[in-house]
């Protein structure tokens, strides 16, 4: 009787445990299947550092950051990239304008509060907005999945699609900034991959008829 007792206390004690950790999980969102939840949350370390206002670099071993301007009727094209590859044993690194071809470098360097200091003149200043991109969390849960690969067979890519437009703040203030019509086709694309380390890609592409505004983030972090 006795050991009846105890092992329905023990089922009792296993049932209670397994219904604990069963509400301990986040629910699934109603925007979300299980399979897109599941792969949202391997992008976890890209939110996190995206939704900081004053990054912390010191999680970083790389950073690489691209604007390119590209006029769709002459196909003349600027860009605007930081690169910071020693990350975080060195805060210095390069500030590189391309022009038609015409490449030049210049030393920069992230400053005490996380900004880009520059150790020379420089004719455009890189904007200091989108190399301290800052997206809430909430700001990828509210916005639709419209394609996304859960592992790629091959190369083991992972990458997600969602459906923006010109409503969204963010973005609405980035066409005005860069003079981009409101009746553009935008599009918000995140992967992850491996070459030596787990590299964490965000690309966000405005196409108007008359510009193309590309911007590329490169983000590798300490493992």
């Amino acid at each position: 009787m006795k050991s009846l007792w105890k092992r329905g206390l023990l089922i009792l004690g296993g049932v209670i445990l397994m219904t604990a950790a069963a509400c301990t999980k986040e629910p699934i969102p109603d925007n979300r299947t299980k399979e897109q939840y599941e792969l949202e949350q391997e992008f976890q370390p890209l939110f996190d550092f995206l939704a900081q206002e004053k990054k912390d670099f010191s999680e970083v071993n790389k950073y690489e950051t691209a604007i390119i301007e590209t006029d769709r009727k002459t196909g003349r094209d600027k860009k605007y990239s930081v690169d910071f590859d020693k990350l975080p044993s060195s805060q210095e690194g390069t500030y590189t304008i391309t022009e038609n071809g015409r490449k030049t470098e210049y030393p920069v360097s992230i400053n005490d509060s996380g900004e880009l200091s520059y150790s020379a003149s420089v004719p455009a200043e890189y904007n200091e907005d989108l190399f301290n991109l800052h997206l809430k969390k909430d700001f990828f849960e509210k916005l639709p999945i419209s394609d996304y690969t859960a592992e790629h067979p091959e190369t083991y890519l992972k990458d997600i699609s969602y459906e923006v437009d010109s409503s969204i703040p963010f973005l609405k203030q980035l066409m005005k900034k860069y003079n981009i019509s409101q009746d553009a086709n935008l599009s918000l694309y995140l992967e992850n991959y491996y070459t030596q380390e787990m590299v964490y890609s965000i690309r966000i592409m405005i196409v108007d008829d008359n510009k193309i505004l590309d911007l590329i983030y490169n983000i590798t972090f300490k493992e």
